[in-house]
């Protein structure tokens, strides 16, 4: 008896009733409806504070427990905070994961789509960091924000500088340096007695008094002093933002994260800086990461997928968290720097067959995992040499030989 095969594959409700927002500027549309396809409501707001709390009350007032939205740029997170505070739970969505078909998208419509998705169960939640993450995770962004305003406002001053023929970066390193910063604020001045200036020269740079005296002998302006006087004085009001915001972030990291940035500090490569960002932006519990390779991805240093008819394509990374990634390769270029250590011999083996800046994504990978890892038991990570290396070639090697002298069991 041939059996009966139904064509239709249904995918069962996951929930009862649900809601889709479809988030805007200046509005936001969501649609109402239960697992049955009864009850079904839709309705416009606006995005005032109050109009908000309409949705809020509508949401509750319906019985509503779950509802869906995009990460539409900022204009979510307030939508957010005000059904999180009321007990709704929220699933914030990549935009990209529920993109509506082509040719059929209209507002009305994706907030009916986002509401099927979430009743179904066929979303996939983005990661949302506690309040006291977020706050953390707010004042290193705003920090690393304001160190690219004090690199562009010591481009600036170099820039007067040179066009003026004081030539400071042809004798001194840098310019942020104590005994730079003090030359051009007495240039600012007007001073131009070399004496005065030279009493600024500290460490290796009193050595080199003959060569600043020519640097110094320049072309300034009155005009450019004032020029020079505004940046000082820009340079000074970002200092003293980046020292206020890493006075705010060593306390939270003193009151909440302690254990973990002790354990992050061990780990080689990485310092306080990228330790502070790390917990910033995966914070320290990493149960969220069902294992290292997710989180990885995460990150968006992780290998993409390209494979079709049997056959896999060349692929870049994948997008993913920027901050984390600008952070976790930068300590790899520190980690690979240590001479004798584990990650100086894997860099230098990849290193041998693909470039150098596809190289240190593969070691900033592997170090990822070694943050995983370290997070994961808040335990102190212990560098093991090249050594460890080496034990890890060798038996590499001696698996590859035991698989080609393993004898051939197939008979004709």
């Amino acid at each position: 008896m041939k059996q009966q095969v139904n064509e239709d594959v249904n995918i069962r409700p996951q929930l009862d009733k649900a809601c889709g927002l479809d988030m805007h500027k200046d509005k936001i549309v969501g649609f109402i409806s239960s697992k049955d396809g009864g009850d079904q409501k839709l309705r416009e707001f606006g995005t005032f504070t109050c109009e908000l709390k309409e949705i809020r009350d509508w949401l509750q007032e319906n019985d509503v427990g779950h509802c869906l939205m995009e990460s539409t740029g900022i204009y979510w997170m307030s939508l957010y905070a005000i059904l999180v505070e009321a007990g709704i739970e929220v699933v914030v969505a990549n935009p990209v994961h529920i993109k509506q078909m082509p040719k059929r998208k209209t507002d009305r419509k994706d907030a009916k789509w986002l509401c099927t998705l979430l009743l179904h169960g066929l979303v996939r939640p983005s990661f949302m960091p506690d309040f006291t993450q977020r706050i953390i995770r707010d004042y290193c962004r705003n920090r690393l924000f304001y160190t690219w305003q004090l690199n562009r406002i010591r481009n600036r001053l170099l820039k007067i500088l040179e066009s003026n023929n004081i030539k400071l970066r042809s004798v001194i390193s840098s310019i942020n340096t104590l005994s730079a910063m003090d030359m051009i604020r007495l240039l600012a001045k007007g001073v131009t007695d070399h004496e005065q200036l030279l009493n600024c020269a500290r460490g290796k740079v009193k050595e080199k008094k003959e060569l600043l005296i020519k640097a110094l002998d320049g072309t300034l302006q009155p005009y450019h002093h004032t020029q020079l006087q505004m940046l000082l004085n820009d340079y000074d009001h970002v200092q003293k933002q980046i020292d206020f915001l890493d006075t705010s972030i060593n306390e939270i990291i003193a009151q909440h994260y302690a254990e973990a940035f002790h354990c992050l500090d061990s780990i080689s490569g990485i310092g306080v800086k990228s330790a502070e960002i790390i917990i910033s932006e995966a914070g320290n519990d990493m149960s969220r990461f069902p294992t290292a390779d997710h989180f990885t991805a995460w990150c968006g240093i992780a290998p993409g997928n390209n494979e079709s008819a049997g056959k896999r394509m060349n692929t870049a990374i994948r997008k993913g968290n920027n901050y984390l990634r600008v952070a976790i390769v930068g300590a790899a270029w520190a980690a690979v720097r240590i001479k004798k250590s584990y990650w100086h011999a894997l860099f230098d083996k990849l290193r041998k067959r693909m470039k150098a800046q596809k190289a240190i994504v593969a070691v900033a990978r592997r170090l990822l995992k070694v943050v995983y890892k370290t997070l994961e038991t808040l335990t102190v990570y212990q560098e093991k040499g090249i050594a460890h290396f080496v034990d890890l070639q060798a038996k590499a090697a001696l698996y590859h030989q035991s698989r080609l002298a393993w004898p051939n069991t197939n008979t004709d």
